[in-house]
């Protein structure tokens, strides 16, 4: 629950200084993506101290994201985001406990999936 308020904070302090949301949106997406990226390559080389470093943060910023979904505006696609987030948090915690990376690949496409339709509203908007 700390973490989740940790994140709800940050994504406020960033809020204030003029970034949009859309935009925190696919920062955090692309941070989560190269988190996996780098918990991957700690995994197949075993170096579990980076491996746990670069779970802590894929989990912190996707704890985030799930914290920033707005459920009153957002509907249906919120509610759609919100299970989606906690999917990823939930496989996260495995392929970390049991430095699984077939569970962390699972992630990979989600995430990809969401990073584009993010960058697609971004560039349209």
């Amino acid at each position: 629950m700390a973490a989740v308020m940790n994140a709800v904070q940050a994504y406020r302090q960033v809020g204030q200084q003029g970034i949009s949301s859309d935009r925190l949106v696919l920062m955090g997406l692309e941070g989560i993506l190269e988190y996996l990226r780098r918990a991957d390559l700690a995994i197949r080389e075993s170096r579990i101290a980076d491996k746990a470093e670069a779970m802590d943060k894929a989990y912190q910023l996707t704890a985030h994201l799930l914290a920033s979904v707005d459920h009153e505006r957002g509907g249906e696609i919120a509610a759609n985001l919100e299970n989606l987030y906690r999917f990823v948090l939930e496989k996260l915690a495995l392929a970390n406990i049991f430095d699984d990376l077939d569970t962390l690949a699972s992630c990979r496409p989600i995430l990809e999936d969401l990073r584009d339709g993010w960058r697609g509203l971004l560039e349209r908007g």
